[in-house]
């Protein structure tokens, strides 16, 4: 058994953009680890070096996310102003967006901060968004619960490795749709130096997994944990 807080939040719209996308920005399905820790430094309203300095009180936080409904999917052009030659341009791009989106965010650590992070998000320092500051974000339910030993069955959550690595045995019934794993490798943490740049540190592969179809993770032996009817297993660990 092992303590977490349970996050369910709810958006008109999100999204997070993959890193080497420029012109065309695509989305996660999911909300990544660095998106999940900045949530919670919001909710205590640390500034973005508190969040990522080596005291940070988030740096031994664990994080997880699950989907809980399908969200849509649309396309929006975008303009950007640049400087070129001393006269402004204009650089349209594409961008992906998700809309109508509902998750469950999972935060483990000590029993305390836990308490502590959950009152935060009761009444946060500042407002909460889901990738882009203007995507902000509803709260529907905040709890510090209990997770149980669950069993590797995942669907509609992130694991840590690259599925296409895995053995694994998908649970097909009949009538389902789904779209292919999202794999993206991905920073767990920033450092920000003194010009309040961040530069991403602790890269790694993790597997964005669609709702409908359930995926058995035959090997390697991934951790799981279950909580209100759902496997899961942390990100960062």
């Amino acid at each position: 058994m092992e303590r977490i807080l349970r996050v369910t939040v709810r958006a008109p719209v999100a999204s997070f953009r993959r890193p080497l996308d420029h012109n065309y920005q695509r989305t996660l399905p999911m909300p990544p680890p660095t998106t999940l820790l900045g949530i919670a430094g919001a909710a205590l309203g640390l500034s973005d070096r508190e969040l990522w300095a080596q005291d940070s009180p988030l740096r031994r936080t664990k994080v997880a996310v699950w989907m809980d409904a399908e969200p849509g999917r649309t396309r929006d052009m975008w303009t950007l102003l640049k400087i070129k030659g001393g006269k402004m341009e204009r650089s349209p791009y594409m961008r992906e967006l998700l809309f109508l989106v509902r998750y469950t965010l999972l935060y483990g650590g000590d029993e305390a901060f836990l308490r502590q992070l959950e009152q935060s998000f009761r009444d946060p320092a500042y407002p909460l968004s889901l990738g882009r500051e203007d995507e902000l974000l509803l709260i529907e339910e905040v709890a510090v619960d209990t997770a149980s030993e669950g069993e590797p069955c995942f669907r509609g959550t992130v694991l840590p490795g690259d599925i296409r690595q895995m053995r694994i045995r998908p649970v097909l019934r009949p009538g389902i749709r789904f779209e292919p794993a999202v794999v993206e490798t991905l920073p767990l943490s920033f450092v920000v130096d003194a010009k309040r740049v961040r530069h991403p540190k602790y890269p790694a592969t993790l597997s964005f997994l669609p709702l409908e179809l359930e995926m058995e993770i035959e090997e390697p032996r991934l951790p799981a944990l279950r909580c209100h009817g759902r496997n899961f297993t942390w990100m960062n660990s």
